[in-house]
């Protein structure tokens, strides 16, 4: 709180601060236990705090004349050599314990080339562009399935608005990002767990064969109600296709946010 005070010297923001860092935290099983150290995660003190805090390393850094790129305690330092890279980490954890009297985590802190680390998510580039980290693809990847898993209880317009909220928080936070090469292959898959989901969630050819009706499939595709393929096969099945369009799917607001609204087929 001491260097806090240096940077802020509104009294009753202090106090605010102080109620807060001393708030009690609950426990799994339901108690509260006092707070010796810390911040709550998840509010926006957190970083707050943080950058205050490393202001001096922001400082020491730039003395050195190091680039280097930081959000609260997530940071970046790059130099020109893996040598380099080895160096300057030790010598940066060595004066962020000494003077910041912080114990740094050494599981978390490596080296490495640019491309193939990430910070908050995405991937920085040498020559300056920005991508998005494996890790957020993967992680990505893994929500898809989780929000077009058949098996929830949830109408279409729960199941509609599910994925929206999701799907739209993550483009607003990583389109910034040069992505290209990956949403190529992301947005053909994203649509085939859509149309999976549905399939399983027509639940027998009966209920299938309605549904291909109400989506406008005709004449002999409709048997394709009755098609013995799994779920996965049947949704790059041509029936399944023409009933779920790409266009029908963003009509009904399962959308893909990261391309253009596709045209009415």
């Amino acid at each position: 709180m001491g260097r806090v005070a240096s940077k802020v010297r509104d009294k009753r923001l202090l106090r605010l601060i102080g109620d807060y860092l001393r708030a009690p935290m609950q426990t799994p099983d339901g108690r509260q236990e006092k707070r010796t150290r810390g911040t709550p995660q998840g509010g926006p003190l957190s970083p707050l705090l943080a950058n205050i805090y490393l202001d001096p390393l922001d400082k020491e850094l730039e003395q050195r004349g190091l680039s280097f790129v930081r959000y609260a305690d997530d940071i970046a330092i790059f130099v020109s050599s893996e040598r380099s890279a080895e160096r300057v980490k030790a010598s940066v954890i060595a004066w962020i314990e000494k003077h910041l009297k912080v114990e740094v985590n050494r599981d978390k802190s490596g080296s490495g080339p640019s491309d193939q680390s990430g910070l908050l998510g995405f991937r920085l580039y040498a020559d300056g562009r920005i991508g998005v980290a494996p890790k957020t693809i993967t992680r990505l990847k893994a929500k898809v399935r989780e929000l077009w898993e058949a098996r929830q209880s949830l109408t279409s317009e729960q199941l509609r608005d599910q994925w929206q909220r999701y799907i739209r928080g993550w483009w607003n936070y990583f389109q910034l990002a040069d992505w290209r090469r990956e949403v190529e292959d992301l947005t053909g898959w994203t649509r085939r767990h859509m149309r999976k989901c549905f399939w399983l969630r027509w639940h027998h050819p009966r209920g299938r064969l309605n549904a291909l009706k109400r989506l406008g499939v005709r004449g002999r595709a409709l048997g394709n109600a009755y098609c013995a393929k799994g779920a996965w096969a049947m949704a790059l099945h041509p029936t399944l296709q023409q009933a779920l369009k790409n266009a029908t799917l963003h009509r009904y607001g399962f959308i893909i946010p990261w391309i253009p609204t596709p045209a009415r087929q």
